[in-house]
């Protein structure tokens, strides 16, 4: 299973099977995903590394949170 899908079927276990379908069949969503994982590493190494740049920090936070909602507006659309 890829990377990105577990993240987020972890992140968002009441989707799962939503999730999942939509994964193995929509490339936007997949790379949505897969964009997602790649901002929420690139926070986790900047907390870890205690980056002083903060705006760095910030910048990866918000994509994250932007992303996040992408995925769920992802499969709220797909429910109509």
């Amino acid at each position: 299973m890829e990377k990105a899908l577990e993240y987020i079927l972890r992140k968002f276990p009441d989707h799962s099977t939503s999730m999942s379908d939509l994964y193995c069949t929509d490339e936007d969503f997949r790379i949505l995903c897969e964009d997602y994982l790649t901002s929420v590493n690139t926070l986790e190494e900047c907390r870890l590394k205690v980056l002083h740049d903060r705006t760095f920090e910030n910048e990866f936070l918000q994509l994250s949170i932007e992303l996040e909602k992408e995925i769920l507006h992802s499969l709220r659309s797909r429910r109509k």
